[in-house]
């Protein structure tokens, strides 16, 4: 699991009405809760090859209710050190899935896509391309 804070999606979470941010004495410890719910969100990233990197962002960026049909049996292969990376974060009911994939260019992970959130039958449909 990933540091939700550090994710560059974090601001992006932050500024959003949906969620609730706490921390723990001293800062320690941050809990982001999706209020629809009040179901904690796990963050997480996956690298992907090249191949995988492009198809995924080519469902990203496809409109909501075609994502199903293009997803078909496409279940990415996360690897080490890959070109492409995924923070995904994932509440822990599974109502709510929030996906920023990034590329590797300039010695650091670039954003290609805008912060993707899915809520509902959606947020489940799209987590099973993140099931480890």
């Amino acid at each position: 699991m990933a540091n939700i804070k550090k994710l560059q999606m974090w601001n992006t979470i932050c500024a959003d009405a949906r969620f609730s941010v706490s921390k723990s004495l001293f800062g320690l410890s941050t809990t982001v809760t999706y209020t629809t719910t009040n179901s904690v969100l796990d963050a997480y990233t996956y690298e992907y090859s090249p191949a995988d990197g492009e198809h995924l962002k080519r469902i990203l960026q496809m409109p909501k209710d075609h994502i199903a049909k293009f997803i078909g049996d496409f279940q990415p292969k996360s690897t080490v050190n890959g070109n492409y990376m995924a923070e995904v974060c994932i509440s822990r009911d599974g109502a709510f899935a929030a996906v920023l994939l990034l590329q590797f260019a300039h010695l650091s992970y670039e954003p290609v896509t805008d912060v993707q959130f899915f809520e509902g039958d959606e947020a489940r449909f799209i987590q099973q391309l993140f099931k480890s």
